[in-house]
């Protein structure tokens, strides 16, 4: 019998685990959404903590949710199974969310922070190796582009939620109902991913003392060939030009006068990334993935010009749509790129380097972006926010041309298990 056609696979038949994965983590990036949205505002107005240590504070847990990510791809590689670091990963993030609640002090807010990205961290790399395990070669796509779809939606729901508490009196109790709401999605997760998750099942070898030595080692890097790192250099160079949302809002602040900008924002964009992700992914199963990922380094190129010459609401919200549908298909589909050159035995360590050095580019960015977004003149030509969304702009084109780097999956044959 003939393998099924991209055509003929529709989103139900798409593998229970991926869907399993796709909904633990709506259910986390809901509960995280809540949290990231309202701790920083009950660290100031409620526990009295200054912005500057705000600004340490968050530099450090999102620096340990970063440096964790290439660690638990080397160790899932190692152990070859990816359930239980994800296991461990979302008990992490359940523990920390009854902590928000009950902490009396900035200490214990840091402390689960900490645990919450540490959690975040580890289970980045575990996650998407494992899709790129379960996946079928001919919907590979399509299985990102549904994890990222359900991802996002996540923090679609959550946004909504911050929507409907703005402009409320918010004391001390308030906020402490939020939180132990925002522990029960994490709970839900971590039953989805105990039943429901599966691994790939091993063929049996035929002598078990092999066992040990089939084990991953650092000789297995040359693993990681050429089309992997030109990959991650295209990559690297285009997440250059993602700034964070943050400011985003803070231009939004700027142009618009309305009391819901910032929560508009953020629904805009999750609502077209969300809407985006699916489609596109199952699209790039069909014709040259790099096709379409042009398509979302062009969309940053049009958001920014959107979002540094807006003139108001309308505009800002247009540039924030078309902001997350480059999210939607970039995100979606770089990481479909990643599994298309790599091999299982190392997919997890490729995801984990794939992270790290994004991490360094998203560093890079946001820091330029902070001091540009101080200042009001640069060179006389831009403001210092127009600025930045023209170096954006720049660094997307940049990848654009160095798409042809990168390997069409049609071109490079199939990935040996």
């Amino acid at each position: 019998m003939s393998a099924p056609t991209v055509s003929s696979i529709s989103v139900f038949s798409l593998p229970r685990t991926v869907w399993a994965i796709g909904i633990v983590t709506l259910l986390m990036n809901l509960s995280t959404i809540v949290i990231f949205s309202l701790s920083p505002l009950y660290l100031t107005a409620v526990l009295g903590v200054s912005t500057l240590s705000l600004g340490i504070y968050e530099g450090v847990v999102e620096a340990l949710a970063w440096s964790t990510r290439i660690f638990s791809g080397i160790i899932s590689d190692y152990l070859r199974k990816r359930k239980p670091l994800l296991l461990f990963a979302s008990s992490l993030t359940a523990l920390s969310r009854p902590i928000f609640a009950l902490a009396p002090s900035f200490g214990w807010i840091f402390f689960a922070r900490s645990l919450d990205r540490l959690g975040n961290g580890l289970q980045a790399t575990p996650r998407e190796a494992l899709v790129g395990d379960v996946a079928p070669p001919q919907s590979k796509g399509a299985c990102y582009g549904l994890r990222q779809t359900l991802g996002v939606t996540g923090s679609l729901i959550g946004a909504l939620i911050i929507i409907l508490w703005t402009g409320k009196n918010m004391d001390v109790s308030a906020y402490q109902s939020i939180f132990w709401s925002a522990a029960v999605p994490p709970l839900l997760g971590l039953l989805i991913l105990f039943f429901f998750v599966k691994e790939v099942k091993e063929k049996p070898l035929s002598n078990p003392l092999s066992a040990l030595e089939d084990r991953f080692s650092f000789k297995d890097f040359r693993l990681l060939g050429g089309p992997y790192w030109r990959v991650v250099f295209v990559a690297s160079l285009f997440m250059l030009s993602n700034y964070s949302g943050a400011f985003m809002i803070l231009q939004a602040h700027a142009v618009a006068d309305h009391i819901h900008i910032a929560p508009l924002t953020m629904v805009f964009q999750n609502l077209a990334s969300m809407c985006a992700a699916y489609p596109i992914g199952r699209l790039s199963d069909r014709i040259d993935r790099r096709k379409l990922l042009a398509v979302g380094f062009l969309l940053t190129i049009v958001s920014n010009l959107f979002l540094g010459w807006a003139t108001g609401q309308t505009t800002v919200l247009i540039g924030a749509l078309l902001w997350g549908a480059q999210l939607g298909i970039t995100q979606s589909l770089l990481v479909a790129k990643i599994a298309d050159a790599t091999v299982p035995r190392v997919r997890g360590t490729a995801f984990g380097i794939y992270y790290l050095t994004i991490a360094g580019s998203l560093f890079a960015t946001n820091f330029l972006a902070g001091k540009l977004f101080d200042l009001k003149e640069v060179f006389s030509l831009f403001t210092g926010p127009q600025t930045l969304f023209v170096i954006s702009s720049i660094f997307a084109f940049l990848a654009l041309l160095c798409l042809p780097l990168i390997r069409s999956a049609r071109r490079a044959g199939p990935v040996r298990h």
